[in-house]
């Protein structure tokens, strides 16, 4: 029994570096970055998606 209550201990300390390292990475994302970047595709994808839309309704919005 003190073999598996060993190997359980074992297991949480190794998560809970893993889950350390897992936070590490994300906060080392530069997240604004990210955001621009979806922003920026956001709009470029609005212009077409109007476009498409006023052929769609044949020019009525």
């Amino acid at each position: 029994m003190a073999g598996f209550a060993t190997k359980v201990i074992e297991f949480f300390k190794t998560f809970g570096r893993t889950r350390e390292k897992m936070f590490e990475a994300l906060a080392s994302i530069n997240w604004e970055v990210i955001f621009q970047l979806v922003s920026v595709s956001l709009i470029i994808i609005a212009g077409p998606a109007v476009i498409f839309l006023l052929a769609f309704r044949n020019g009525n919005m």
